[in-house]
């Protein structure tokens, strides 16, 4: 009865962390690496690189930042795009990311891209665009918003929860499984023992 305590009390033990030790991973976009692209109309320049002169300070693309359209994602304002019609911005957190526009006139179709191999999915929270539609392939990211008409001044958004969980368990986590597989083994092991024996008994 002792033995059969013991094995009920490691099962008891085990089993929880088998079941959650893969819920237990989980990743950020804080500190992955993103590049962004954005442009109108299907033009091919790309207004997020800092190169082209159309970003403004105060954002991670910025000249006096990271100075650069593929930057490493710290939570905030990643990109930002100004001219005499625009102010888009794409902000990120850890599980997400919000676009925003602050239209002078409007009118263009925006084509924005996002690209990290932390992305695995993608699903809109909200959005004040008219006829937006998304999708993701492979670590990138697609977002595309008709022409619209706006007034001075006003700002539309929409935000994005990324799925940026890795499908792979962690190293710790194929020791938990071991261990519950050892477990559970040894555990079927000894009432396969018990069973023979309540038999040999109810023979004798």
């Amino acid at each position: 009865m002792k033995s059969l305590r013991t094995l009920n009390f490691l099962a008891a033990a085990i089993l929880p962390a088998l079941f959650l030790a893969p819920v237990c991973h989980a990743s950020t976009l804080i500190m992955t690496t993103v590049t962004g692209f954005i442009n109108f109309d299907s033009e091919t320049l790309n207004y997020y690189d800092p190169a082209n002169g159309f970003v403004p300070p105060g954002y991670q693309n910025s000249p006096g930042a990271q100075d650069s359209p593929t930057v490493m994602i710290v939570g905030g304002n990643e990109f930002g795009f100004q001219d005499g019609a625009n102010l888009d911005v794409t902000s990120f957190s850890s599980n997400g990311f919000t676009f925003t526009d602050t239209t002078v006139s409007g009118g263009s179709n925006i084509n924005l891209f996002l690209t990290d191999t932390a992305f695995t999915g993608v699903s809109l929270i909200s959005s004040t665009f008219s006829g937006l539609t998304y999708s993701i392939s492979g670590d990138e990211i697609s977002v595309e918003i008709p022409g619209f008409a706006g007034v001075d001044g006003q700002v539309f958004t929409a935000s994005f929860d990324v799925t940026s969980a890795s499908g792979t368990p962690e190293p710790s986590t194929f020791a938990l499984l071991a261990i519950g597989a050892v477990g559970l083994a040894g555990l079927r092991k000894f009432r396969n023992k018990a069973r023979l024996g309540r038999a040999r008994k109810q023979l004798a």
